[in-house]
């Protein structure tokens, strides 16, 4: 008989927006053996949250907060709360999947026994001129995830001494149906919705440059926030379709089957789940050169560079969308690099086994 482990997952996110943390964990808990059992306790923060609330909803603790409330005032509670469910638990794992997360890890590792891993989601500011050594916050992890290989400056940076293991973010191969619509129209889509880092209202111009030349759509999957309201307006004339938040699987798959070519502007990422979609459906690909994204995207994409602050030339990225357009072979070439990839680094198959494999060494 397998050893029953428990997994309690911890994060903090902007609930305005689609999460890449939010998939990770659905990944995860649908795909995990029936020894592995999960539970989620994430911090939910928005600009109309006036109060704080705490629910317990199925496998999932949501702690509801103002915008700037300092959600460590609220660990305490939180695991008084766990009490009673952490006491009918065995070998029970914290995960700690946002680097505000990881002081309720060692909380929780102070009061009871368990084993603690940190997961890098992201990509935190280097200060090269700080003129001291920066705090590690995984000083006290039993692993360390790192989901590419961009993670590991972080490592040296911090001069973090525990050990860590890269595991890329996967996904489900997808069975891909021949949805385009032959009108003449070409699609791009943007999966990374309208949060300020994603970079969508930089590329805007571009859009415009092309939609000049050419007849396209762009359709933009993810949340807003309501001061993007005011671009909305200022954007009406261009063919900018904005799907908002979708959970719907089927749809989400049709927005990409249609699509011609997938768009990034990020200006920080780790592991984008919609870089990997896009590889998996055989995109051809236009990004900033974001360390993370020419980590994953390799060849697979044209890259546009971005400057010291975030800045992207619009010019440039309009050159690109226009050489994608009319140039059939690119297309078909950097689709077939890229779904190559994907198969080589990116599937769900090759994430749960290398993730169990951790979890199983830890007990």
């Amino acid at each position: 008989m397998k050893k029953i482990i428990n997994i309690i997952e911890l994060d903090s996110r902007d609930a305005r927006y689609q999460s890449g943390i939010a998939t990770y964990f659905n990944v995860l808990a649908q795909n995990m053996p029936d020894n592995i059992n999960t539970y989620n306790i994430v911090f939910y923060r928005h600009p109309e949250y006036t109060d704080i609330t705490i629910a317990d909803v199925g496998n999932e603790l949501q702690i509801r907060h103002p915008m700037e409330f300092p959600i460590a005032a609220l660990f305490e509670t939180v695991f008084a709360y766990l009490i009673p469910k952490l006491k009918t638990m065995q070998n029970i794992i914290v995960k700690s999947d946002c680097l505000s997360c990881e002081n309720l890890a060692y909380l929780i590792k102070s009061r009871i026994y368990c084993k603690t891993i940190g997961v890098l989601h992201c990509q935190p500011n280097i200060d090269t001129n700080a003129g001291f050594v920066p705090a590690d916050p995984y000083f006290n992890m039993d692993h360390i995830i790192l989901v590419g290989d961009n993670g590991k400056k972080y490592m040296q940076y911090w001069r973090c001494t525990r050990p860590y293991s890269v595991i890329y973010n996967g996904t489900d191969k997808p069975t891909i149906k021949n949805k385009h619509i032959n009108d003449g129209v070409f699609r791009f889509i943007f999966a990374n919705g309208w949060a300020p880092h994603k970079g969508f209202k930089k590329i805007i111009p571009a859009i415009r440059q092309v939609a000049k030349k050419h007849k396209i759509e762009v359709c933009i999957l993810g949340g807003h926030a309501k001061e993007d309201e005011q671009t909305f307006q200022e954007i009406r004339d261009l063919p900018i379709i904005n799907m908002g938040l979708v959970n719907d699987v089927q749809k989400i798959q049709e927005c990409y089957e249609r699509a011609d070519c997938a768009l990034f502007a990020s200006q920080t990422e780790a592991c984008s789940f919609a870089g990997i979609e896009a590889l998996a459906y055989n995109l051809p690909i236009i990004s900033t050169n974001e360390s993370a994204m020419v980590e994953m995207f390799g060849n697979a994409a044209l890259f546009v560079e971005m400057g010291p602050n975030f800045e992207i030339n619009t010019e440039e990225y309009a050159t690109q969308m226009l050489r994608i357009i009319q140039d059939r072979s690119l297309r078909t070439k950097l689709g077939v690099v890229g779904y190559s990839r994907f198969l080589s680094r990116y599937t769900r198959k090759k994430m749960i086994a290398k993730t169990l494999d951790i979890y199983n060494s830890l007990f």
